[in-house]
């Protein structure tokens, strides 16, 4: 009897699911825009797309907003590349991407400070991609205007559910517009180059080789931004570093190249041996070491010591402009502003991520509502609606990883948290023609640069491939774009990275050398 009835229990909660979704949908605009003299003409597409889940069907309508270039007859070029675009979080909208970076608009606002209340100016891009590559921004399953039912959120908010989750999407997004034969790009920005370095493994699973992924402020290995490993202290380091050299701090009298460049040599020198040795460290040598640090990065000698050599990225944002009453921001170590409690070691918030927010999301509504029409009824939100410090599937993010096969691992073929360099190595290694561009902000205290390097530096790769990487660096913060310099720079490198064959990509590298064992004494 049970086995008569199940197939109906399923069909009921398929329709159920069904009609807890907004219906597929799409809306088209048209549009026009000149770079340098040129007329572009493209479609804005904004829509959804439904996945499933392996329980689940239909467990998620996913919203996109697609610009592709048409010809005089309104035709898309099926062989031009097309880039998948996502914030991170996990469970981001792509409003920051899509309105501060490479779209045929960009925001306009002021840079580092408080930013004024609406209404906000969006121009048009200059420096788009849109003459490289057709772009698809996407919104995580329960962000933007995303939806997801709710007997799929304990997979799709998971590392390895949101992954399958993502290529579902593209899979579907490429049979729908046809364009299976076209060069593919990911480009992903903080949790999204988690989830980018994932995908790159999962799409050659699902049949799809990447021409190329783009991982802006990077996360790669979340077993570093655990506290107890002396590798999280010394990864933050050089960005402790750069942000006191900016604010006054440290570094008279050298370049910030230079500076930098003493700060990689110190923290992989002196800094992890005094952390290595532990409470077996002499008193004369802890404080040569603290010396030194606080010569670095603008910190007192003492206060470091008291922080037996390891200071909390928080507790740094708190304490390096202490004597001017301010704090300096998370995303953005430029940024500083007020803080309501002095007296505490963490500030009470986070000051950058609340000067941005607001404009974003007024911006992020308008445009996609007013200009490019799209009628969905749920308000757009900036993240999904999982709890934080809920552990339970479906209530929380589910962090477990599960490996590439033959991944080196003490867990197993699982880690508690991801750790997806074995991913972005073994697609490399699958597919040595895939390029990837590693971009970083030299004032993120999110996603630090030096632990970015160290994480690239040990995927365990054959040398040869190191060369499909390149990575660059920009005077700003998490979201580099968000600093017009910046902006103008990642638009070049974006648009150098596109024109490269595998083997231009040591052109492209702007890493400096290691320090030598001389210098990092």
């Amino acid at each position: 009897m049970s086995e008569q009835n199940e197939p109906t229990v399923q069909n009921q909660t398929s329709q159920q699911a069904a009609s807890a979704l907004q219906a597929e949908s799409e809306h088209v605009t048209h549009h026009t825009i000149t770079l340098d003299g040129k007329e572009w003409a493209y479609d804005a597409t904004v829509g959804t797309i439904t996945i499933d889940t392996a329980t689940v069907k239909p467990a998620a309508s996913v919203f996109f907003s697609a610009f592709t270039v048409v010809d005089a007859q309104g035709n898309p070029d099926a062989r031009r590349p097309v880039t998948f675009i996502f914030n991170g979080g996990p469970g981001s909208a792509s409003t920051f991407l899509m309105m501060g970076s490479v779209g045929p608009k960009r925001i306009n606002i002021p840079d580092a400070v408080p930013e004024p209340a609406a209404p906000y100016d969006m121009p048009e891009n200059p420096d788009t991609l849109l003459p490289e590559s057709d772009l698809i921004f996407v919104d995580a399953p329960g962000a933007g205007f995303s939806q997801v039912v709710e007997e799929a959120k304990k997979e799709l908010w998971s590392v390895d559910g949101d992954v399958r989750g993502f290529s579902a999407f593209i899979r579907a997004w490429l049979s729908k517009y046809h364009r299976w034969n076209s060069p593919k790009y990911l480009l992903g920005e903080s949790y999204g180059t988690t989830r980018g370095a994932a995908l790159s493994f999962r799409l050659q699973q699902d049949g799809i080789a990447l021409n190329g992924l783009t991982l802006l402020s990077n996360i790669l290995d979340y077993g570093f931004t655990f506290d107890t490993s002396d590798q999280y202290y010394i990864g933050y380091f050089p960005t402790y570093a750069a942000i006191a050299k900016y604010h006054g701090k440290a570094g008279a009298g050298v370049s910030m190249d230079e500076h930098l460049q003493q700060a990689r040599a110190f923290a992989n020198g002196p800094l992890r041996q005094a952390l290595w040795r532990g409470d077996q460290l002499g008193a004369a040598e802890r404080e040569r070491v603290a010396a030194r640090y606080a010569e670095l990065t603008g910190l007192d000698a003492r206060y470091v010591i008291d922080s037996n050599l390891r200071v909390l990225d928080d507790r740094f944002r708190k304490q390096l402009l202490r004597s001017e009453d301010s704090i300096v921001g998370r995303y953005d170590g430029r940024t500083q502003g007020l803080d309501m409690d002095r007296i505490s070691d963490v500030e009470t918030f986070v000051v950058d991520d609340n000067f941005m927010e607001p404009p974003y999301n007024a911006l992020g509504n308008a445009y996609l509502r007013d200009e490019l029409g799209w009628e969905g009824r749920p308000e757009r939100k900036s993240h999904a609606g999982f709890e934080w410090g809920a552990t339970e599937p479906g209530k929380g993010w589910v962090w477990w990883h599960q490996l590439p096969p033959r991944a080196i691992s003490s867990f197993g073929d699982k880690t508690p948290f991801p750790k997806v360099t074995p991913d972005l190595a073994t697609a490399l290694v699958r597919h040595p023609r895939m390029k990837v561009l590693v971009c970083n902000g030299f004032f993120d205290l999110a996603t630090p640069f030096g632990q970015t390097e160290y994480d690239i530096d040990h995927m365990g790769i054959d040398a040869s491939l190191h060369d499909n990487i390149a990575f660059t660096y920009y005077p700003a913060g998490h979201m580099v774009y968000t600093n017009l310099e910046s902006y103008k720079k990642f638009a070049h490198d974006l648009k150098h990275f596109y024109a490269a064959t595998p083997e231009d990509m040591p052109e492209i590298n702007e890493r400096p050398s290691q320090p030598t064992a001389d210098e990092m004494r």
